[in-house]
């Protein structure tokens, strides 16, 4: 291996393996939100059957596109001369 290559491979693994004090970040731990117990929200029940609706409205014409196109294609294809 080339001196230069060495150099530079020695010189990354040194960084990683002992990052100094600037580069170490918080943990993840120490970060994290902290949430109030006891409080709990009322379920919007409404609110997640319309998103299920709206899901579905696109799901499932989608879906029949997909699965049925050939059953609509046959009838044009028949009567188109190759």
């Amino acid at each position: 291996m080339s001196p230069i290559l060495s150099r530079a491979l020695t010189r990354t693994r040194g960084q990683l393996a002992f990052p100094k004090p600037a580069q170490i970040t918080r943990r993840s731990y120490e970060t994290m939100v902290k949430t109030e117990k006891g409080h709990r929200a009322q379920a919007d029940w409404s609110r997640q059957w319309r998103k299920v609706g709206g899901v579905a409205l696109m799901y499932f014409p989608v879906v029949a596109v997909v699965m049925f196109w050939p059953y609509g294609v046959k009838p044009v294809m028949d009567r188109v001369r190759w």
